[in-house]
């Protein structure tokens, strides 16, 4: 990979992982500064205070609505396309190649495709490209009313050819080549990125669930003499990692002693959307037992490991814990911006252990006891309290979701009754009497 491409992926791989980017971040990466400048014009990036940067709401939309469903490794290759596709000179390059490609197929009489294609995969660069003939033919003289071989000199001719773009075409098309033969690669590579989809945040903050390296090999907790990390640097307007430095470097609390270190690294760990999440529900199971209202349940499936824990409410399983947290920290006003992985969430399961937030009894996974008893002391007002309205929330959109299953396979049913009542004679046993006078 060229050298400065190699950079810009080192820095898009550090925000899709962690969401924001800070100066001092920055500073053992090489041509950092220049890329940054490059970004923020190509408005994938925007400055969330000082000396720190963060993915725009127009990257994550560009990410497309199945990236959730995306493998991290693949989800990397396409940000890097992504970011580097909104480069303006070499969007404008990519654009050029699109316009050309359209017109020499319309020259050898290709009607169909050209159609086709304005129709569908071009349809969102029309404009640029119309832009484009317009420069063109300045002279009075359509392109297409040129012989063949003048239609390639013509648009080498214009300022969007004039960069030598060969390495990224090499990295983001896989092929390098004339423009002329880059058609069928730009039209498969770089269009699905180009433009954004809705994007569906509704004002909520972009959240990660990256791996955070708190356990060692043996299963300890890990929370002396820790130094500024990507995983552990304050985030501006991202939630993924935990806040135990701020952005210049600096320890934000006290955490000279074992006890002041381990008491630091829960009160930022249980701030992490995804790890708020499942220790306010481990908390309302705690707070349960003396109100006496439906509660969560986090319970052990046999063979499953810590990313199979499932979630139980009133007793009944709602499903996979895995599957509901992208919903359930849209109850914090956030929301998920890339997948969950299996081993991301056993690693969240396995820090929530080994930090004793939570415990193993028999199946289930609860707080811890001596985190319990901080509950009505130190964390009171900071977490217990203010944790209620979570929990409300919570189970409200849990109940909500499970009514609306209900409602779509009640639809189902119906679908079904109305196509049997219209094919089927009414004494077909698949009719039964009061579906029937339902009907009728």
């Amino acid at each position: 990979m060229d050298l400065k491409i190699k950079s810009a992926s080192e820095i898009i791989n550090h925000l899709i992982t962690w969401g924001e980017i800070t100066r001092y971040e920055l500073s053992g990466i090489a041509g950092a500064q220049d890329w940054m400048t490059t970004f923020e014009n190509a408005g994938v990036l925007q400055t969330s205070a000082t000396d720190i940067w963060s993915l725009t709401p127009k990257f994550w939309s560009l990410l497309g609505r199945d990236a959730l469903e995306v493998r991290s490794d693949e989800l990397r290759v396409r940000g890097l396309r992504t970011a580097l596709f909104q480069v303006p000179g070499y969007r404008g390059y990519l654009i050029s190649i699109l316009a050309e490609g359209a017109a020499s197929a319309a020259k050898q009489g290709l009607n169909d495709e050209v159609e086709k294609w304005s129709g569908d995969e071009l349809l969102p660069f029309l404009s640029s490209i119309n832009r484009m003939l317009d420069r063109i033919e300045a002279d009075g003289k359509r392109i297409i009313d040129q012989k063949a071989d003048q239609i390639p000199v013509l648009f080498a001719s214009l300022q969007e050819r004039q960069t030598n773009w060969d390495n990224w075409n090499q990295t983001l098309l896989g092929r390098t080549a004339r423009p002329q033969d880059l058609f069928d690669f730009v039209l498969k590579r770089f269009v699905p990125y180009a433009m954004p989809e809705p994007c569906n945040a509704h004002g909520r903050t972009p959240a990660l669930l990256p791996i955070l390296p708190l356990v060692d090999a043996d299963g300890n907790a890990q929370f002396m003499n820790l130094v500024p990390e990507p995983w552990n640097v304050s985030r501006s307007d991202i939630q993924s990692g935990i806040a135990l430095f701020d952005e210049y470097g600096k320890p934000m609390s006290e955490m000279g002693t074992a006890d002041a270190a381990r008491n630091a690294l829960q009160d930022a760990l249980i701030e992490q959307p995804f790890y708020k999440a499942v220790t306010q529900l481990a908390i309302n199971h705690y707070r349960a037992k003396t109100a006496s209202s439906p509660s969560f349940e986090l319970v052990l499936q046999p063979g499953a490991g810590l990313s199979g824990v499932a979630l139980f409410y009133e007793t009944r399983k709602m499903g996979l814990l895995k599957d509901w947290l992208p919903l359930l920290v849209q109850c914090q006003e956030c929301f998920a911006a890339t997948p969950l992985e299996e081993s991301h969430v056993e690693n969240m399961m396995e820090n929530l252990l080994a930090l004793e937030i939570l415990d193993q009894a028999d199946d289930n996974l609860v707080l811890h006891e001596d985190f319990q008893s901080t509950l009505m002391a130190g964390r009171l007002r900071s977490v217990f309290r203010p944790g209620k309205a979570l929990q409300e929330r919570m189970k409200e959109l849990v109940v909500r979701r499970e009514n609306e299953k209900k409602t779509e396979v009640r639809s189902e049913e119906e679908y079904r009754r109305i196509f049997t009542h219209k094919i089927l004679t009414p004494n077909s046993s698949i009719l039964n009497s009061s579906s029937k006078e339902e009907l009728e």
